[in-house]
């Protein structure tokens, strides 16, 4: 008798735990889709960043990246200021928190590991995101709820002043760190200026200087002829952004060689030969698909078409665990929360 008890109440928590679990991952998937839960995974992450990176998560990134601070910081800002255009009625407290990363990534800091870069001053991966974030935010809505537009419209026209001159000077690749350039660190500064000659200008010498037998921009300025998952879907998403007129053309090439589909979920390699290797900008690659390749590719899919990218963000929304309680969300139990931003900046789009 109470074997058949025990039988019964097994069986029936193995049902409740697969009810809970196959509506765990139901809710992941159709989030994309269904607005009252996108509304709710967008402020939920919102609240987390915010939290982790105004006690410091982003010197955290600083220690075991050297463009940590930055990246995070202005990551964050634009995607605040693109969740900003639906949901006006929360610009003051949005501005805030924007002025807030702002201030964070011109901080001692901050800057402190672009100091020794000269041309220009602090290097194109620093002016770069800055000038990109900047520019995104004087453009919206959210700007004029701003405690300090003044000095942001100053600290503008300052950065976009010395890359116009520093590529007034020199067309080709300029540093990100002291003879160390990548064409991705460029286009992120030069899709945001006010010039559309030294745009035309820089990509018809970036274009002349690739290697690949496809013609696409290559990954560094020392190996014109390599090409890779992660920076191509950043040059795409730039390319896009300044209006490219090929960037139809590039983007086939660069899903030929890239990009895997499986039922809709889009699966970026992050080398050419679908291997296994490995640096700082790759992230994680396993079975050949990069980690930073993929998710890069669904901002950039994103801000092409906002529906070729749903189903590849609901997959990775559900691979990453998320936890959504108590008006937090994250994902990976808190281990990476730089993933959690660009998954934000990503899903701000769709």
């Amino acid at each position: 008798m109470k074997s058949k008890k025990l039988k019964s109440l097994l069986k029936r928590g193995f049902t409740v735990t697969l009810f809970v679990f196959t509506f765990y991952i139901f809710i992941n998937i159709i989030t994309p889709y269904q607005n009252t839960l996108k509304n709710r995974a967008t402020r939920n992450q919102i609240n987390y960043l915010s939290k982790i990176l105004n006690k410091g998560y982003d010197d955290e990134l600083q220690k075991r990246f050297p463009e940590g601070k930055i990246f995070s910081n202005c990551i964050f800002a634009l995607s605040l200021i693109k969740y900003s255009e639906k949901h006006k009625d929360q610009n003051k407290r949005i501005a805030n928190e924007i002025d807030n990363c702002i201030f964070r990534s011109i901080s001692p800091k901050a800057i402190n590991n672009f100091e020794y870069i000269e041309k220009p001053k602090y290097g194109m991966f620093y002016n770069g995101w800055l000038l990109h974030t900047l520019k995104h935010y004087q453009k919206s809505d959210v700007f004029k709820d701003s405690s300090i537009q003044n000095e942001l419209n100053q600290l503008t026209d300052t950065i976009e002043q010395r890359l116009i001159n520093s590529f007034s000077e020199n067309e080709s690749l300029l540093d990100s760190y002291p003879d160390q350039n990548w064409p991705a660190d460029n286009l992120i500064g030069i899709s945001v200026l006010d010039s559309t000659e030294i745009q035309r200008k820089w990509l018809s010498e970036v274009f002349r200087n690739a290697k690949h037998k496809s013609s696409l921009i290559h990954h560094s300025g020392e190996l014109k002829n390599n090409i890779r998952g992660s920076s191509q879907a950043m040059i795409l998403y730039c390319l896009n952004k300044m209006d490219y007129k090929l960037t139809n053309e590039y983007d086939k090439l660069y899903k030929e060689i890239f990009i895997d589909n499986y039922l809709g979920v889009q699966l970026v390699k992050e080398n050419e030969d679908g291997s296994n290797f490995t640096d700082v900008d790759s992230g994680p690659v396993i079975l050949g698909y990069g980690a930073s390749a993929t998710v890069m590719n669904l901002k950039t899919r994103a801000t092409i078409k906002p529906s070729s990218a749903k189903a590849s963000w609901a997959f990775m929304n559900t691979l990453a665990i998320p936890i959504n309680l108590f008006g937090e969300k994250y994902y990976l139990f808190k281990a990476e929360p730089m993933f959690d931003i660009f998954m934000l900046w990503s899903l701000v789009e769709l």
